[in-house]
């Protein structure tokens, strides 16, 4: 943490003045205050247990899988990444499988429900034909066998050739594919008014989809452990606005807080001494009352580390940075944020609220003065 003559030093920089020049930025008059900025994540591992029964059509060698007593008390080891992508673990109960030969299908097979086990379904003998469709089938007897007093018309557009008619015999007046009968037999059962059932192909019977066609089933009791991360992000600025983590960047002194396990901030901690800051590892030692930044944000996280319902594993990782706020009363319309970094702090000079305030009512003035003289002038 900078001291409060560091601060001044780095303002008196920022300023263009000689560091050693108290006269450009002296000490009386300054207010400084420090400001927290905290960001990062907490990323827990919940795990929830679910318990039922489980089937499976067919044979089933369930040898590979764990076998437990009370799914509650079953172990599961921890995981080592809190955050890793969602896992699921399926368990037997033990003693609870059982292979079962299926009582309604006979080794598989079941009689075929839209030909009820006949084989075959009904179908047409005829089909219209496919050239005339049943219309215009003999220009002089439609097909009848009767001529009529006038011949129709033919088709418009007809190009094909017509042929006699096989019914009145007229020249020249039948389609050509049907003779003029307007019909053909059915392709499909030769005009027997049967065909093959398209479910079964004219077996009679079916695959038993409950067994799978195998005539066996297998039930048991499953437990089934599914784990995934939760995340819980953090971005506190402490008083600062929300653009002040604009003012940083990745060679500014961050300090780093990287902690796995059940208890997010243990009596002590070591410094790394990792990155442009500092790297804190939680779970090694020294008394974190020396570090007052360290203590504000074991605070400010303190409300979120309350443990969820099937919590088994967390991972608290942040970045935290302590900024200076100075304001001077020789300055009124600036206050100058110190921002630590190596090899010396960054000065982010910005409008006071006073400033701003004045900024605004300015342009209020502005608007009210145009809008006054164009009422004027109208």
């Amino acid at each position: 943490m900078l001291s409060d003559d560091d601060i001044l030093a780095a303002v008196r920089r920022g300023l263009g003045a000689p560091g050693a020049d108290d006269a450009a930025f002296p000490a009386a008059g300054a207010h400084i205050t420090r400001h927290l900025l905290l960001a990062g994540e907490i990323v827990r591992c919940v795990e929830t247990r679910t318990e039922g029964t489980a089937f499976h059509a067919g044979t089933r060698d369930l040898s590979d899988l764990p076998e437990y007593d009370d799914l509650d008390r079953y172990p599961v080891p921890p995981p080592a990444d809190p955050g890793a992508a969602r896992s699921t673990l399926r368990l037997v109960r033990r003693g609870s499988v059982a292979a079962h030969a299926c009582s309604t299908c006979t080794n598989g097979r079941k009689p075929c429900a839209r030909c009820r086990g006949a084989g075959d379904v009904a179908c047409r003998t005829h089909v219209p034909c496919a050239g005339c469709e049943g219309r215009l089938c003999c220009l002089a007897c439609e097909g009848t066998g009767k001529r009529a007093r006038e011949a129709a018309d033919r088709p418009q557009g007809e190009t094909a050739s017509r042929v006699r008619c096989r019914k009145c015999g007229a020249d020249d007046a039948a389609c050509g594919k049907c003779r003029g009968a307007g019909r053909k037999k059915c392709g499909v059962c030769g005009g027997t008014a049967s065909r093959p059932c398209p479910d079964c192909a004219g077996g009679g019977t079916v695959s038993h989809d409950f067994c799978a066609g195998t005539g066996r089933y297998v039930e048991w009791t499953e437990g089934v452990v599914v784990r995934e991360p939760v995340v819980d992000t953090v971005e506190e600025s402490s008083d600062l606005p929300a653009r002040a983590f604009a003012w940083t960047n990745e060679a500014d002194a961050w300090n780093r807080v990287d902690h796995v396990g059940e208890d997010a901030f243990p009596p002590d901690d070591t410094d790394t001494g990792s990155g442009p800051g500092t790297r804190t590892d939680l779970t090694e030692a020294t008394d974190l009352t020396q570090d007052t930044d360290l203590a504000e944000v074991a605070a400010r996280l303190k409300p979120r580390l309350g443990f969820r319902d099937g919590e088994v594993a967390r991972r608290v990782r942040v970045r935290y940075l302590s900024l200076a706020r100075v304001t001077h009363d020789d300055h009124p319309d600036r206050v100058y944020v110190v921002i630590p970094g190596r090899p010396a702090p960054r000065v982010v000079t910005v409008r006071s609220p006073r400033r701003a305030w004045r900024l605004a009512a300015l342009a209020l003035l502005v608007l009210v003065a145009v809008v006054a003289v164009s009422r004027l002038l109208t």
